[in-house]
């Protein structure tokens, strides 16, 4: 459901942000046969925090540039359209989530990023996904948890139940407790900014243990939810001790559908 007045949409009682103007604006200029690049280096510049971001993102390891970056145009030069307009629309959704800022959710969105810089940098040593596409999805498929940590006290609590989850899946951990899941609440604002559909099914597909057995090989959709998942073990690995509950429940596939040795595995773990 669309507010007339403001644009937002709403899940339910949930409200989901309104596709920002400057992914609206960047996303028309990419499907003109002549962009304007010099309209869309100022777009970006004009928020401080967005070619900021831009910057250290495009600086980062995971895009594998000979050279430092300085300025939006030297990305758009070097990068090119696509992967700029990817990584910006990315950027901006961590502005969006809705409610105040606290600890928890920059601690979200830290942890978001360097899962999402993880994915391109996994991305440039496989084969069929893109480094831009793979840190767009990294940075948007558990963007239904902020937007879901906002709208429901006991939502909290979900999210632990869910991560600590051996028999139950994820999303069913959420359901039960709260009538939906990040998934579903993410599919639903990455249809609503007119995402690549591979993209957004993958949102919404990417905690179903049998995904891999029941969709088409070949699916691009199966590219994004195998690296994000590899990804995040990574992250996991890195990070905190404990056993990755996710990971077990995918391990399997993910490997299988990247024809991953356990030696490749170990070499992709070492190497980022």
């Amino acid at each position: 459901m669309q507010d007339s007045n403001s644009g937002t949409l709403s899940f339910g009682s949930l409200q989901i942000p309104p596709r920002p103007e400057v992914v609206t604006a960047l996303m028309e200029e990419k499907t003109k046969e002549d962009p304007n690049f010099q309209r869309i280096a100022k777009l970006i510049a004009a928020d401080v925090g967005l070619s900021a971001a831009m910057i250290k993102a495009v600086n980062s390891a995971a895009f594998g540039l000979d050279r430092k970056l300085a300025s939006v145009p030297q990305a758009l030069h070097l990068l090119g359209l696509k992967q700029v307009t990817s990584i910006a629309t990315a950027l901006v959704m961590r502005n969006l989530s809705g409610g105040k800022s606290t600890a928890s959710l920059e601690r979200f969105w830290d942890s978001a990023e360097k899962v999402a810089l993880l994915c391109a940098r996994i991305a440039k040593r496989l084969h069929g996904i893109a480094a831009d596409e793979a840190y767009s999805y990294g940075l948007f498929h558990n963007c239904g948890i902020p937007l879901l940590l906002n709208h429901f006290p006991q939502y909290k609590e979900a999210l632990i139940a869910a991560n600590s989850s051996i028999e139950e899946s994820f999303t069913a951990c959420e359901e039960a407790r709260v009538g939906t899941s990040h998934a579903a609440v993410g599919y639903f604002l990455t249809r609503s900014w007119n995402l690549p559909g591979d993209l957004c099914q993958a949102v919404l597909r990417h905690h179903e243990t049998d995904v891999f057995e029941l969709a088409k090989h070949g699916d691009h959709m199966l590219d994004f939810i195998a690296i994000g998942h590899l990804a995040e073990h990574v992250h996991h690995l890195s990070a905190r001790n404990g056993e990755d509950t996710e990971w077990n429940k995918f391990e399997g596939a993910v490997l299988r559908h990247f024809g991953l040795s356990d030696e490749d595995y170990q070499d992709i773990v070492d190497g980022t």
